[in-house]
């Protein structure tokens, strides 16, 4: 009988740690503070064999320049240009905004939803 409830305090146990949030998912959100949205990020981006020697502080000072307008001209979060999307089955797919796509007003919704959520971004721009 001790078994029994044993194994089912182990189960409860393991399943409340299963339903815990992905933090990949709270950093591309926002929930966190920027510099650990970054860190979240930046891991996961280092998690590819193509990204695993990637520079953050070289990667932003070289790409910001090829884009035409706020926030990816003023930013210094990962999230404002790469995001993951899940499908049905919840698998991640990565996903980077180009500039070409900027120029064609392909993310404007994300853009909004950008600097409404850092409205400090745009001081000093217009």
């Amino acid at each position: 009988m001790r078994l029994h409830w044993s194994i089912c305090i182990i189960v409860t146990l393991l399943s409340f740690t299963a339903c815990k949030p992905d933090p990949l998912s709270k950093a591309l959100k926002g929930a966190l503070s920027p510099d650990e949205n970054n860190l979240v990020v930046f891991g996961y981006c280092q998690s590819c064999h193509i990204h695993r020697t990637l520079n953050p502080s070289e990667h932003l000072t070289r790409v910001r320049p090829l884009y035409d307008r706020v926030p990816y001209t003023t930013t210094t979060q990962c999230r404002a240009c790469h995001l993951v999307a899940e499908d049905t089955w919840y698998m991640k797919h990565r996903k980077t905004i180009f500039p070409a796509e900027v120029v064609q007003n392909r993310y404007t919704d994300h853009e909004r939803r950008f600097l409404k959520d850092n409205p400090d971004l745009t001081k000093g721009t217009k």
